[in-house]
């Protein structure tokens, strides 16, 4: 019998007593009865077994038994009788019919269930994913899921606390990445007023605002160990302790993490605390890529395609039997969220056509796109398009969301926050894009996407710095220079002049900056003489121009070449002349000095 059922775990009780009291702990496919042993009539087992495992195939063996005892099990609920000796091929075919209902009972009961609607795909892995849910979800054990960037994490966390009898209260989910790193305990447990600067009311963290619901701590393993330390001691106790305050605050949370970066792994290289993966995987869940689950892709597109008609209110699309079959193919390293955009794409280049062929996945509209190379930007000239040996769908769209980061920054001047506004994205989402894309592409977040434009986007003229200008003066600096060609950048602080002089000091020929800043700190500490220095090491070229009230009598700091003082209130004429001879050396000669 061991092997007819070599596929099978089977786990075997001496009496009915132990049966049923390991049917109260343990779920089984199928269960095996053997009406021999029986201290009671086989009617009477029949119904304690349906009490307590309602819906569980029942297989009877009865040895001496005959046609009217078959008819008889029957009606007690048996799935199937074996009478005479036990064969064990019979017993193997039999088990498997069972198997099967019972697998069909879940699928059921799975796509009846509110919180399936989450999940899309009837694979034996995704299968695998709602039985898990169904066992757990009312339980307040810590969950783990782990999986590839795209395969829907965060799906499956909504799937779970939906399932469970948490569902009435928020899931609150918290995206560990994008917490800044002198914040983060602030954001998870809140602050007392007072705690810091700044801090005028008392705050709410995340995890009271999840308090008898759940939280979701998407990509855990990028918080740092400090943080990890305090998260280490809310999992065990239930309890923190807000920032600024000494008052201990319980929470009853449900939490759920998620990473798609091994913390077994990340534990033993102490990137990770090892007691917190511990104490995190209680229940594991690994999802599977899309590539494991390919006759999923039908019902994904389907899914994808009504939820892009509803959202953009649109007729409804089909796609062609060919397409799936393509779409089916290919092994989508981005997984889901891939080919969601994959169909938003073909859905928007298809146009007025109902129904969507290979061709809208295949081909795409001219595309330039531009990589970082080595710390300096090329652009590609050449439209994207497919070939007989495919080209990496991944390479490509990162390709393109770092061409459009770039522009974003060329249209800014190399301010991030500007850039981000331009995008229409947090400030936070374009430097985790940034860190994303650098690491793609190999080189360092310093210099991918924003290091500085392509060759063939750089201004044909020098561009000229502006830092914290008055605005009326500002006006007519903007003005002047603009009207002879020169280019202007603007920054609100010293610290944003030197992110835009590390980024563009090939660029930036000039800065003009008020000279009284020279007797007064600024937020970083850093004095005009402590500026200029700093920029002089990114750009030994750059030239420097301080605006001085003529009632200061300012005058130049001492060593330092192509430096002037210009005082106000000054022309057009004499603005214009002092730029030209401090930004008169040639770029090329400016370049070689950086090099």
């Amino acid at each position: 019998m061991r092997g007819a059922l070599s596929a099978v775990e089977i786990l075997a009780e001496s009496s009915l007593a132990g049966g049923l009291a390991r049917l109260k702990t343990t779920d089984f496919g199928v269960i095996v009865l053997s009406l021999a042993a029986l201290p009671c009539s086989g009617d009477r087992a029949f119904e304690e077994l349906q009490r307590i495992a309602p819906g569980t195939p029942v297989i009877a063996h009865h040895r001496e038994g005959a046609i009217d005892d078959v008819i008889s099990l029957t009606r007690f609920g048996a799935f199937y009788v074996l009478l005479g000796e036990l064969d064990p091929q019979s017993l193997a075919e039999a088990v498997a019919k069972a198997n099967r209902k019972s697998q069909a009972r879940l699928e059921e009961n799975a796509a009846n269930a509110p919180w399936r609607r989450f999940l899309i795909g009837q694979s034996r892995a995704m299968l695998q994913i709602c039985e898990i849910i169904e066992l757990v979800a009312a339980k307040r054990c810590t969950i783990l899921i782990t999986g590839e960037t795209g395969t829907g994490k965060e799906v499956v966390a909504k799937a779970m606390h939906a399932a469970s009898n948490r569902a009435a209260a928020s899931l609150v989910s918290v995206n560990c990445t994008a917490l800044p790193a002198t914040l983060i305990e602030t954001e998870l447990f809140g602050h007392a007023k007072g705690a810091f600067t700044g801090a005028h009311a008392s705050r709410v963290g995340r995890f009271e605002q999840a308090h008898r619901g759940s939280i979701f701590l998407d990509e855990i393993g990028d918080l740092p160990l400090e943080a990890q330390a305090k998260l280490l001691r809310v999992l065990q106790e239930q309890e923190f302790q807000r920032v600024g305050s000494s008052e201990t605050v319980r929470v009853d949370v449900r939490v759920i993490a998620a990473s798609n970066v091994d913390l077994e792994q990340a534990a033993r290289e102490r990137r990770f605390r090892e007691d917190l993966y511990y104490r995190l995987n209680v229940v594991p869940m690994q999802l599977p890529p899309l590539r494991e689950r390919r006759e999923d892709i039908p019902l994904l597109l389907e899914h994808f395609l009504e939820k892009i008609r509803s959202a953009e209110n649109a007729p409804p699309k089909h796609i062609s039997e060919e397409a799936v079959e393509y779409l089916q193919q290919l092994d989508w390293p981005g997984n889901v969220r891939q080919l969601e955009h994959a169909v938003q794409m073909a859905f928007a280049m298809s146009g007025d056509r109902a129904l969507l062929c290979p061709n809208d996945f295949l081909t795409r509209k001219p595309v330039i796109a531009e990589r970082i190379i080595d710390g300096s930007s090329s652009r590609e000239a050449t439209p994207i398009r497919v070939t007989q040996q495919g080209l990496d769908f991944d390479e490509v769209m990162s390709g393109i969301e770092l061409s459009l980061l770039n522009q974003a920054l060329v249209l800014s001047g190399g301010n991030k926050a500007r850039a981000a506004d331009l995008l229409k994205i947090k400030r936070t989402t374009l430097l985790a894009k940034m860190k994303s894309l650098a690491e793609r592409t190999g080189s360092s977040e310093d210099t991918a996407p924003a290091r500085r434009p392509a060759a063939s986007e750089r201004a044909p003229t020098l561009a000229v710095l502006l830092l914290e200008i008055d605005p009326p003066v500002r006006q007519l600096i903007f003005k002047t220079l603009q009207q002879n060609g020169f280019r202007l950048l603007d920054a609100a602080s010293p610290s944003e002049a030197l992110e835009l002089v590390d980024a563009w000091h090939r660029e930036i020929s000039l800065l003009i900056a008020p000279a009284e800043l020279q007797s007064q700190k600024n937020a970083t500490g850093l004095e005009i003489e402590n500026l200029i220095a700093s920029c002089r090491r990114t750009a030994p070229g750059m030239g420097f121009l301080l605006l001085s009230d003529s009632r200061s009598q300012t005058t130049a700091p001492q060593n330092q070449a192509r430096t002037q003082v210009l005082s106000c209130p000054f022309s057009a004429n004499g603005l214009l002349d002092a730029v030209q001879t401090l930004a008169g050396v040639p770029l090329r000669e400016c370049e070689e000095a950086c090099a």
